[in-house]
């Protein structure tokens, strides 16, 4: 019988041999992988199995230690809600201008070594499997559809609309571009016909989508509530009560929406939140000009948290004390996001800010999101788990409500410490909390049918596209860009964005457990090592972990 570590170590490599796209993002092993995940119905069918599999061999393993009890409850926790994502059709009707087949596989480019000429091989060999791996995507989708599963027309003109924007028009695209940092040498004209190759599959994807499945689609942008808590068990790791989050999540809003108030009040006194966030879009102090200056601005940021909080609150490794900000390609969904380092650690961690084609940039309402992706959220976090003694596929995994909520409490954390330095810097902390409280709320008020709540715009009435997209954008202070990119994420990837505010609750709670056990004698600098040093939980295990960690 395999133990626990063995079993975790030999899924590991099979996932990546299976996935080797979401390995390279989310585990940061396989980036020089030359082939790519087989999106097919076969290719889902071998990926069930795998769990299937991999949740019998742990039935019958007794964990030898703490790392392998935590690591046998993780990855069971995993294998469950992705085994029955699979068998309920979710992901063979994926259509998702985030964490769809075709933004997956584009990014996976960001993440490929392009130094040495071996390199550019393994980038050329990718390239050219581009287009079997399109192909595989719309077999999918063609066969959900022809079962009676079909996805959203929203989501699929969406989609269809980024595809077009990264296949360019007969130029190689974005992929011409990308192969174009490879300058003159001898494998120039390959690597220029893999891309355009690659270019081309995403143009035909896009027509297919645009042409084809669109007719064949639903209007409903919701899924129900019975496949929505399929999605929640995967991403919480926790089955959800419904209405008490939106309950909840709707007094959260509340009262983060009169802190706002509150907090205009010292920046443009009586003026109110729409004028106040017009002041601080437009005065020159709270704004930078071109996207390097942006980037430069954000680096800042982040170079600074990592210094301090290194020498206060911390124990932040060598390794962790580099965290490059990056700018992602036009095309790319709003939200910044975060990219792990290689599992050792030799390829730093990353944190990526779209642009959205804009050239103006505000940073009143930047430095909290800094402070999510990067120190102390979730390059401190992810970075730290590289490094304790955890079984393998623990080390390098990932649950979105421990994740989410980590980086949510650790904009929180910074708050408390005092780093929201100015009313403009504090509002922007607050109508980022707001947009997470608004987050459950619509989320669930969208793919559930619930009515939307009183206080809110429209109040008893049934949430919809164009009311959700105002709502996010009120309580996070977004441009209508932004917010529509927003509710297209929600619409795509069920229950995901509940995980913030609701993983947040979780780690506050057991630190609350963790200071009333510990009294004066706690340690909050212990206790963020120790609480990190877990590994990723579900909301299930996660608090009751925290409260004994004082």
């Amino acid at each position: 019988m395999p133990s626990v570590t063995e079993i975790s170590d030999a899924f590991v490599d099979a996932f990546a041999a299976l996935d080797p796209v979401r390995a390279s993002r989310s585990m940061g092993i396989g980036r020089d992988a030359e082939h790519l995940t087989d999106y097919s119905p076969d290719g889902a069918a071998a990926a069930g199995d795998l769990f299937r599999k991999t949740l019998a061999d742990l039935e019958g393993a007794t964990p030898a230690d703490e790392s392998e009890r935590l690591g046998k409850a993780f990855l069971a926790e995993v294998c469950g809600g992705e085994a029955a994502l699979i068998d309920a059709g979710e992901r063979g009707r994926l259509v998702s201008h985030i964490i769809g087949p075709q933004a997956s596989v584009r990014m996976s480019f960001d993440l490929m070594p392009r130094t040495t000429p071996e390199d550019w091989r393994r980038v050329q060999a990718r390239l050219r499997a581009v287009p079997a791996a399109m192909e595989g995507y719309q077999r999918s989708l063609t066969e959900s559809i022809e079962a009676g599963r079909p996805p959203s027309a929203r989501l699929i003109r969406a989609v269809a609309d980024q595809c077009t924007t990264w296949a360019g028009s007969g130029d190689g695209g974005w992929f011409g571009a990308y192969v174009a940092q490879y300058g003159d040498g001898p494998e120039r004209p390959r690597l220029d016909d893999a891309a355009r190759a690659a270019a081309a599959a995403y143009g035909a994807l896009s027509r297919w989508f645009a042409e084809d499945a669109v007719d064949r689609a639903t209007v409903e942008d919701g899924v129900g509530e019975e496949r929505y808590q399929v999605w929640a068990r995967d991403v919480l790791g926790a089955d959800l009560d419904v209405g008490e989050a939106y309950e909840w999540g709707t007094g959260e809003l509340a009262r983060l929406e009169a802190e706002k108030a509150e907090e205009c009040e010292r920046i443009l006194r009586g003026a109110g939140f729409d004028a106040v966030r017009d002041h601080l879009d437009t005065a020159a102090e709270h704004g930078v000009e071109g996207v390097d200056a942006y980037r430069s601005a954000l680096q800042e940021l982040v170079d600074e948290a990592i210094d301090a909080l290194a020498a206060t609150e911390f124990d932040v490794p060598g390794p962790l004390r580099v965290c490059p900000v990056a700018i992602p390609p036009e095309g790319s969904a709003s939200a910044p996001y975060y990219t792990p380092p290689t599992e050792d650690l030799a390829q730093p961690g990353q944190v990526w800010f779209p642009t959205m084609g804009r050239t103006h940039f505000t940073m009143w309402n930047e430095v909290t999101t800094a402070y999510h992706e990067a120190v102390p959220g979730h390059h401190l976090q992810l970075g730290t788990t590289r490094l304790v003694p955890l079984t393998r596929a623990h080390r390098l995994g990932f649950n979105s409500a421990h994740g989410e909520g980590w980086a949510l409490y650790a904009e929180r954390l910074m708050d408390e410490l005092g780093w929201f330095r100015t009313p403009a810097t504090r509002l922007g902390f607050l109508c980022a909390q707001a947009m997470r409280a608004a987050r459950v709320v619509i989320d669930i008020g969208l793919h559930t049918a619930r009515p939307i709540p009183g206080g809110l715009e429209g109040a008893g009435e049934p949430w919809t596209f164009e009311r959700a997209v105002v709502a996010i954008g009120r309580a996070g202070a977004l441009p209508e860009a932004d917010a529509t990119s927003e509710i297209l994420r929600y619409l795509s990837w069920p229950a995901q964005a509940t995980s913030y505010k609701l993983g947040e609750r979780s780690w506050l709670a057991g630190r609350a457990a963790a200071m009333a056990a510990s009294g004066a004698g706690f340690d909050r600098r212990a206790w963020h090592g120790r609480a990190l040093a877990l590994g990723a939980l579900g909301l299930d295990q996660l608090e009751e972990e925290l409260g004994s960690c004082s």
